[in-house]
């Protein structure tokens, strides 16, 4: 593991979530494979070092536009490599961030902002902020960002404590209006029970993740847990055609594959897993619904490969798992984390 803490049950007082993730990737790999982001026929690769330094770049452009520690970051972009670098630049640079969908209507991402009490606002793949929802608050688009990752890098990630504040996450709000999840620094270091016993990742491990970055699901599974043992992150942001994930897990060598259950279930219908190889596959996880018997029968005899459920919240994120150190119970999701 690339952090010194691999045998602490608590995180050291001072402790900043970017760093854990980041700084001794880029001191010890920094030309190794952090991210590739795949697009409609294209794929970026940012290495290690890559990222760190367009991470460090822009924590320092935030703070140089007077942002404070503590102060809301909201991001509004598509699914896209700078959505990344934004979310680690806030937490490198103290501030909190803010995920939030493309997809959100003007008036959902203006409540936001209000409810949050958002200083900034960061756009990017096509996504628009009316002038009058801004109320004051910084505006950053594509070419600001593109200034800050060029721009003179943070000498050192921020002296944040373990329990200061790094992101809030809305809640879906499904039966209400949506609620604001405060996380603290410490929740990153805080789920290596779930990386270590529902996804058993390594730094050998490749991780495809189907989830979009405003989602908990993916800005952990995706990249914080992979990231905290030096493994490398492949995201898509092309057209969600089921059969494409297939071709993704053999292309770039996957070893584990990240989805909800409805995705699997189109993947065995749509995919024609039998013209693909996936022998690098180690297995599959899956999380935000239940995981049916059905499913999981299937998917077996269809790959070989096992399915490892898990439960959580956005509070809390996930708790119950089954996985390579927890066996499979068809119809249950596992067992609590050690």
């Amino acid at each position: 593991m690339p952090d010194s803490l691999a045998n602490d049950r608590h995180p050291p007082a001072r402790f900043n979530a970017a760093r854990y993730c980041l700084a001794e990737n880029a001191r010890l790999r920094p030309d190794k494979t952090a991210l590739v982001m795949v697009g409609d026929g294209t794929a970026e690769r940012l290495s290690f070092g890559d990222v760190e330094r367009a991470v460090r770049g822009i924590a320092a452009g935030l703070l140089d536009l007077g942002l404070e520690p503590g102060d809301r970051v909201m991001i509004r972009m598509g699914n896209e490599a700078d959505y990344v670098i934004v979310y680690f630049g806030a937490l490198a640079a103290g501030l909190v961030a803010l995920p939030s969908s493309p997809q959100l209507t003007a008036g959902e991402a203006a409540f936001l902002m209000d409810n949050s009490g958002a200083a900034a606002v960061v756009i990017g793949g096509g996504c628009t902020v009316a002038p009058e929802a801004l109320g004051g608050r910084l505006l950053l688009d594509a070419a600001a960002i593109a200034r800050m990752k060029a721009g003179p890098p943070l000498p050192a990630y921020a002296d944040t404590a373990a329990d200061d504040p790094a992101m809030l996450i809305y809640t879906s709000g499904t039966t209400s209006r949506p609620k604001g999840v405060l996380h603290a620094h410490r929740a990153t270091y805080g789920r290596r029970p779930m990386r270590d016993h529902w996804l058993g990742l390594t730094e050998s491990d490749v991780m495809l993740h189907a989830g979009t970055m405003n989602w908990t699901y993916t800005l952990g599974v995706g990249l914080s847990d992979p990231w905290s043992v030096g493994a490398t992150a492949v995201l898509y942001n092309g057209p969600r055609d089921p059969a494409v994930w297939p071709r993704l897990i053999a292309r770039y060598g996957a070893t584990l594959f990240a989805a909800v259950p409805t995705l699997y279930r189109q993947i065995l219908k749509y995919g024609d897993l039998g013209a693909q190889d996936l022998s690098s596959l180690r297995h599959g996880c899956t999380a935000g619904e239940p995981l049916s018997v059905e499913l999981l029968d299937a998917w077996r005899q269809a790959t070989g490969k096992p399915l490892y459920e898990a439960l959580g919240m956005s509070e809390i994120s996930t708790y119950i798992s089954s996985g390579p150190t927890i066996p499979v119970r068809p119809g249950s999701p596992g067992k609590p984390q050690p």
